[in-house]
């Protein structure tokens, strides 16, 4: 238990300095990003703070297999260099007992980064995104930073929005298409309004006219003209609000959600595809790269400097999130299956671990 406690000590100490490191690097990235615009406009400091302590979920979530890869990479060199891997195979210590609890905290960290995705990083994301319009933007910009323009929702029941702008702060729509698909999507009605406002959890259409098609697309009689009229919708002012948000920030059953609206309205969302496989695939990254990571280490001579190491750590480790992007982007293109592009990188690091296990015992 002692030496369990010793080993798993000497990797949170790279671990922590690892998370540590790159969130300040990330952070100090960004501020100099946005430097001009956060002078210029006079933005105050615990907005600054704000907006970065709400973008650090997402930081979080994106460098963890990184950092984890990192810190296993790291400790194990260091146990190899100074012999304490054959010090603890001498005492009788089998060592997958010891790289057990390496593989259960790569599971808690996959659980853990999931939870961050799902619970914290889509609020705190569109927080931060919804600061930095407000403030990071020059005053002239600020008034129309609530008019969202060309808002298309794919909503429910096969229903369609097309709409020329949306006020989110008044909760008001202009130039408001709707189309309506029945189960078989044949356009079952069709609505045209001026205007629409959110009036006590209700939407109310002004200058609206209706058309009604039967199941052969046939017109029900003529287009119906209401000068105000309320309609029953599903959808809500944070759902026209959310449209434009791109898949990498919604959650996983959001996601999940609008790919089923985008099929039931014959769009093939496979880049949306991709976005939601991988928001499986690359928690469970946390778990695969110390899979590969430590019989990667252990295979190495023990004669290999310090920096050698590191500079080796570093190279997989940026190795890996490199092709994780390649391989996303082939994905959102079309060159590779959905499912493929999210997973090829662990696909990848697991069959190279178990080579590698395999090339430790011969």
């Amino acid at each position: 238990m002692i030496i369990r406690r010793y080993v798993f000590g000497e990797f949170l100490k790279p671990f922590l300095w690892c998370l540590v490191l790159f969130v300040s690097l990330f952070w100090v990235m960004d501020l100099l990003d946005h430097q001009a615009e956060i002078v210029k406009a006079k933005v105050p400091l615990f907005v600054i703070w704000d907006y970065y302590v709400s973008l650090t979920p997402f930081i979080f979530v994106t460098i963890c297999p990184i950092i984890i890869l990192l810190a296993t990479i790291f400790t194990f060199s260091g146990f190899n260099r100074h012999n304490e891997i054959t010090a603890l195979k001498a005492i009788g210590i089998n060592l997958w007992s010891v790289i057990s609890l390496f593989l259960l905290f790569g599971l808690f960290m996959s659980a853990l980064t999931f939870a961050v995705n799902e619970v914290i990083k889509p609020d705190a994301s569109l927080h931060a995104e919804n600061l930095k319009e407000e403030y990071f933007k020059p005053r002239t910009k600020k008034a129309q930073n609530h008019i969202m323009e060309s808002v298309t929702l794919y909503g429910a029941g096969n229903r369609i929005f097309i709409i020329g702008s949306y006020d989110t702060k008044r909760q008001q729509m202009s130039n408001i298409t709707i189309s309506e698909n029945d189960v078989n999507n044949r356009q079952s009605r069709h609505i045209a309004a001026q205007k629409a406002q959110w009036l006590d959890g209700f939407w109310m259409f002004y200058d609206c006219i209706i058309t009604e098609y039967d199941a052969a697309g046939a017109l029900l009689g003529e287009p119906t003209h209401y000068p105000e009229k309320m309609l029953l919708i599903d959808e809500k002012p944070k759902d026209f609000k959310r449209a434009n948000i791109l898949p990498d920030l919604m959650s996983f059953w959001q996601l999940k959600k609008y790919i089923r609206r985008l099929q039931n309205n014959q769009v093939d969302p496979f880049r949306e595809k991709v976005t939601f496989y991988n928001k499986l695939a690359f928690p469970l990254a946390n778990f695969i790269v110390i899979f590969f990571a430590i019989p990667f280490t252990l295979t190495r001579q023990r004669q290999d400097s310090a920096l050698l190491g590191v500079t080796l750590s570093i190279a997989v480790s940026f190795s890996y999130w490199g092709i994780n992007a390649v391989s996303l982007s082939l994905g959102k293109i079309g060159v590779l299956p959905a499912i493929l592009a999210a997973w090829l990188p662990n696909i990848l690091f697991f069959f190279i671990g178990i080579w590698l296990i395999d090339a430790i015992q011969k």
